[in-house]
């Protein structure tokens, strides 16, 4: 389980990195400039979500193995 554990956390990690990264792209941050837009806040929080929501699984995942 530890291994599961390690792998989907930088599974995470990594997609929190990508959606973090076509935030600042979309709303030109990188660029030095600051353009309001919204599909770069939906990637931003779908990273979110999804980033928390792996690792949930398997804390979860981690505490029903645990239970047997």
């Amino acid at each position: 389980m530890k291994r599961l554990k390690a792998g989907v956390t930088v599974v995470s990690l990594g997609v929190m990195a990508i959606c973090l990264y076509s935030f600042l792209g979309g709303n030109k941050i990188l660029e030095g400039k600051y353009e309001n837009d919204y599909i770069a806040w939906y990637f931003l929080a779908k990273g979110l979500f999804c980033s928390v929501a792996l690792y949930l699984l398997v804390r979860i995942l981690e505490a029903l193995s645990g239970k047997k």
